[in-house]
């Protein structure tokens, strides 16, 4: 007799709460191919979700998240692949192009040339250290994801996948980098370089299988033309991974006006949303409703580019002076520093300036702020914000180096006779200021 959806879903969280409790890899991959022949990625997700849900700490999913897709590896319904995402330069396209070169070099290459120097071909150890710096680049691959698909995501509400990958994500970066540092040593320790090479290896390929079965399809289920040329829009702040930098593409007209996205399908996430949501510090579905609210008002009032004309000639006073709006625009622009706002329901509202050391993506406008963020660093994002909205502080600062660069970054309260309206964040690439000596006042 065949098992109701509820029956199958209950079914898989049952596996998945067995792995968690007793982590017998076998004794669950028996348990889910006597009960199934073909399980859907939703259901998967959506059982993931349930533990959340219910307690479990989105980092304890993490730890679970390879076993899950190894499980259910080889039984995920096929989803036809949408036509657009065949297409070159479709971010789709360009990930999975990404992908291909990534298992090229893991299985044709740092593989077998870790197994000939285990072997004794030492001169192997120089190719070892190549593949390495190569595959250290999946960082750019992994920060498009998070900066432009994860948000996408959670805009529709399936928020937990992206918690769980971008933790994954996290790891893999810190295996890869053990496993440089070691491969660069004068004489490494072979069984100690075979074992983080092999564990960075193996989570790589993971995730690949991660992103291409389960993130892409949810994705395909809900994200619209307009979507995907928002993520497009958002890769030339990071750049490729071992690929040349894809042709442009951007959605037809004729996509745009086809494209219905499955009501069942969003509210089916949306309903699910709020417990996990709430974990989070936002409510990523009203933030959703809100966004489309305010695109529907500017398309009823014709929003478009004579608009913009219209508005570029009006001007803003403030205490000091007054200025077009467009030259506050290109102001903002060439500003050496880059600049965000979150505004007092914590909802990101701006981005500006022209420092560029961290991305952001246009899926963020609009997005709860708590949401965007892993979540291992909310709590502190959270006292950050708490400080500032209460007036326990009225600034918070850090400053750091990261990548060879020195960082300053500022949070500050904005507020307006006294009332709280947000949180200004100021980030400056300080390295060169830092380095000045004595004085220059000529030209």
């Amino acid at each position: 007799m065949a098992l109701s959806l509820k029956d199958r879903q209950d079914k898989i969280l049952q596996i998945l709460r067995f792995l968690q409790e007793d982590g017998d890899f076998d004794q669950a991959k028996s348990m889910f191919q006597t009960a199934f022949d073909e399980v859907s990625v939703k259901e998967i997700t959506e059982a993931e979700r349930a533990l959340i849900a219910s307690g479990l700490n989105p980092q304890e999913i993490q730890n679970l998240c390879t076993v899950h897709a190894e499980v259910f590896r080889g039984a995920i319904g096929e989803k036809e692949e949408m036509p657009a995402f065949e297409k070159p330069g479709h971010p789709v396209h360009t990930l999975k192009q990404e992908n291909l070169v990534l298992t090229s070099l893991v299985n044709d290459a740092l593989l077998p040339d870790l197994d000939k120097f285990l072997a004794g071909k030492k001169e192997k150890l120089a190719a070892i250290r190549q593949e390495l710096a190569d595959l250290s680049q999946i960082h750019k691959h992994y920060t498009r994801k998070e900066i432009s698909m994860f948000p996408l995501m959670t805009k529709y509400g399936i928020t937990a996948p992206p918690q769980v990958m971008w933790g994954v994500d996290d790891d893999i970066r810190r295996w890869i980098k053990e496993a440089k540092e070691e491969a660069g040593k004068e004489h490494p320790d072979p069984d100690l370089l075979a074992q983080k090479i092999k564990q960075a290896a193996k989570e790589v390929t993971e995730m690949i299988f991660k992103e291409e079965a389960i993130m892409i399809p949810l994705l395909a289920d809900v994200a619209s033309p307009l979507d995907w040329q928002a993520v497009k829009e958002d890769e030339g702040q990071v750049g490729y991974c071992l690929i040349n930098p894809p042709v442009n593409w951007k959605p037809t007209a004729k996509e745009i006006a086809d494209f219905k996205q499955n009501p069942e399908t969003i509210a089916k996430w949306n309903a699910q949303v709020d417990l996990f949501a709430q974990k989070l510090g936002g409510n990523e579905k009203e933030n959703y409703d809100r966004q489309v609210a305010v695109a529907e008002g500017e398309k009823a009032n014709g929003a478009g580019g004579e608009k913009d004309n219209q508005l570029s000639s009006l001007f803003v006073d403030f205490a000091e002076g007054r200025l077009r709006v467009d030259q506050l625009r290109a102001m903002f622009s060439v500003m050496p520093f880059d600049i965000a706002f979150v505004d007092d329901t914590d909802t990101i509202r701006f981005f500006g300036g022209n420092c560029g050391f961290y991305p952001h993506s246009k899926n963020d406008l609009g997005m709860n702020l708590f949401s965007i963020h892993m979540p291992k660093s909310v709590s502190k994002v959270k006292q950050i914000v708490d400080d500032l909205r209460t007036g326990k502080k009225d600034k918070h600062e850090f400053w750091f180096e990261i990548r060879g660069r020195f960082v300053y970054i500022q949070y500050i309260a904005v507020r307006s006779e006294g009332k709280y309206l947000g949180v200004l964040e100021v980030l400056q690439d300080a390295t060169y200021v830092r380095s000045l000596k004595g004085s220059k006042k000529d030209l």
